[in-house]
């Protein structure tokens, strides 16, 4: 049953993914720009609501979360390669595989060069990665932890803000309201 409720899951979001043209590498340079926020605002939406509903159904059927410890350095490093190849391509690993199955030629470069990532990520995880994930490793710390506040409260309060900043954002920047 759980699989019959991840291929829906992955559906639906493989539909959003294209609704919001979230497969086109054009689309996505224009967010990255910031000249056109759709995408910025679907991914903002989906984490103010996957958060909420989550911790709130946390409440019913209680859930194991795994944290996982915060490596500053990796985090960072982590960050600027995803962010350079997501820049350069013009895919994400799930807006490629959605572009792929749209028939975008490009996409299987990005799919590829996941692949590779993920194999380099890999070879090199005892020898590089380790040690530097050790230079500024916090530990296992949530937002939560650092408020000493409860876990629900935080996850509404940050999908609260999350919906006030999609409402208050514009689209398209560049086009005045009532224009």
């Amino acid at each position: 049953m759980d699989r019959i409720y991840a291929m829906i899951i992955g559906i639906a979001m493989g539909a959003l993914i294209q609704r919001v043209r979230a497969s086109d590498p054009g689309m996505i340079g224009r967010n990255l720009r910031l000249e056109n926020l759709s995408i910025i605002k679907f991914m903002a939406l989906t984490i103010a609501v996957g958060t909420i509903l989550v911790y709130l159904l946390n409440l019913v059927v209680p859930m194991h979360f795994d944290i996982k410890p915060t490596y500053v350095v990796g985090v960072l490093v982590g960050g600027l390669v995803f962010g350079v190849g997501f820049g350069l391509g013009g895919y994400c690993p799930g807006t490629c595989v959605v572009g792929f199955s749209e028939g975008r030629k490009d996409a299987i470069w990005a799919i590829i060069g996941g692949i590779v990532g993920a194999l380099v990520f890999t070879l090199v995880f005892t020898s590089l990665i380790a040690p530097m994930n050790k230079l500024m490793d916090l530990g296992k710390i949530t937002l939560a932890d650092v408020l000493h506040l409860p876990a629900v409260a935080v996850a509404l309060a940050l999908g609260a803000i999350f919906l006030g900043v999609i409402t208050w954002l514009p689209t398209d920047p560049g086009v005045r309201a009532g224009r």
